[in-house]
């Protein structure tokens, strides 16, 4: 208590304060927002002080099993009104330190790096529902959900995603030949949606052949295909579900199964019996085999399914590749006064955002509490808005833009 807190690299931290005056994410002396230090990593122990503040996003509910949507109003999913639903959650807040890894963790980029990359993770969707997930995933454990984070973001830098989603689908085939193929194959495709809403992701790994392209394409395609379908989904929605059509898989594919695996020989099945038993039971019960179209209809409308490809479905049309248009992308290129106002809107929402989201930790007044939860969660429906509007200078056309899969919602303002 009282000594000056180290920064990962040693040294003291020094806090970039935005204009409201507030710390938010704290920057080692020297670093600089646009430095990638992937080659220098910075080891850190459970001493040292928190490498950034984001972790207030992570809250534990003490009487809620499972919250809400963030759109939604947090208080009507909890027992005891209002009073009881905010005073639970600020006693959970009050509760949370600075986050600090149980062991030992290794930092490989500058905390404004985390910070950027962070806020290019969430795109269109609430910042609450990007956080959530990993929440979640690690069933409430705060710790270790942030250590996945984090390590998501280092993945996002790592891969370059953000580079990629920047590229024409014929500048990233000049870098990574093979990778237009595997788009005309038809391989992976968006197409529909099932009962609960969710856009359908079918893979046919008849159409994968290991080595008719290079590691680098697939890499890319995975990038491509899952950004993607993340504009696919419509709140209060959250996730895909993703159909594996074994129907002509033969042993001359590979294949990693997820969710629902149509069509599989009995070999998958025999192995499934086997290893399951050593999944996590929440992945386990997300994959299900199916073997007819019956069985898919559990899960997925037939109007939603392709007649052929081995689905025997209603939908008549098959899956074909559209080509990239000229100047599609030529937003990206300008510096235009436009693209400035619309990046600047963006960032100030996400100021805005981090600003409130501290004064809600700290807060001790219900009253207040329950204002501050309100104008943070329609900061956040506003965010969503604004990167729809941003999204032609920053995000290249797909061939889901395309054909119209991948659209604004009408309420996005110009």
């Amino acid at each position: 208590m009282g000594r000056t807190p180290s920064s990962p690299t040693g040294g003291p931290i020094h806090t970039r304060r935005a204009s409201y005056g507030g710390p938010i994410f704290p920057t080692s002396k020297g670093d600089s927002p646009n430095r990638r230090s992937s080659s220098e990593s910075r080891p850190i122990s459970p001493t040292p002080a928190s490498p950034t503040r984001l972790s207030q996003s992570f809250y534990q509910p003490s009487i809620a099993s499972s919250p809400p949507h963030p759109t939604s109003p947090i208080n009507s999913h909890l027992p005891g009104g209002a009073a009881s639903a905010a005073a639970a959650l600020r006693r959970s807040a009050a509760k949370l330190k600075p986050w600090l890894p149980a062991k030992k963790f290794t930092f490989k980029y500058s905390p404004a790096e985390y910070q950027t990359a962070f806020w290019s993770f969430v795109q269109c969707e609430h910042p609450d529902t990007v956080v959530l997930r990993f929440l979640r995933a690690r069933k409430w454990n705060v710790e270790k959900a942030m250590e996945m984070l984090v390590l998501a973001l280092e993945w996002r830098i790592t891969m370059g995603v953000d580079e990629v989603l920047q590229e024409s689908e014929d500048s990233i085939e000049a870098k990574c030949p093979g990778f237009l193929e595997q788009l005309k194959s038809g391989k992976v495709i968006f197409r529909g949606h099932d009962r609960q809403g969710r856009p359908l992701c079918l893979l046919d790994p008849s159409k994968h052949h290991q080595h008719a392209q290079s590691q680098q394409a697939v890499e890319k395609l995975s990038i491509y295909v899952i950004e993607a379908g993340r504009l696919m989904i419509i709140p209060p929605t959250e996730t895909i579900s993703v159909v594996f059509n074994m129907s002509n898989f033969s042993m001359s594919n590979m294949l990693l199964g997820v969710c629902l695996v149509h069509k599989a020989p009995w070999i998958f099945g025999a192995l499934w019996k086997a290893i399951s038993p050593m999944i996590d039971p929440i992945i386990r019960a997300k994959i299900k085999f199916t073997h007819n179209c019956h069985d898919l209809e559990e899960f997925i409308e037939r109007d939603q399914l392709m007649r052929n490809e081995g689905y025997d479905g209603l939908d008549e049309t098959p899956y074909e590749y559209v080509p990239p248009v000229p100047d599609e992308n030529k937003l990206i290129q300008e510096d235009s006064e436009a693209k400035q106002r619309a990046l600047a809107k963006r960032k100030e929402l996400e100021l805005t955002f981090e600003r409130l989201t501290e004064i809600w930790q700290g807060q001790k007044q219900l009253s207040s509490n329950a204002a501050v939860m309100q104008e943070r969660d329609e900061v956040g429906k506003r965010m969503a808005e604004v990167w729809w509007a941003a999204a032609p200078y920053t995000r290249a056309k797909s061939v889901y833009h395309r054909i119209d899969a991948i659209k604004p919602p009408a309420e996005v303002s110009a």
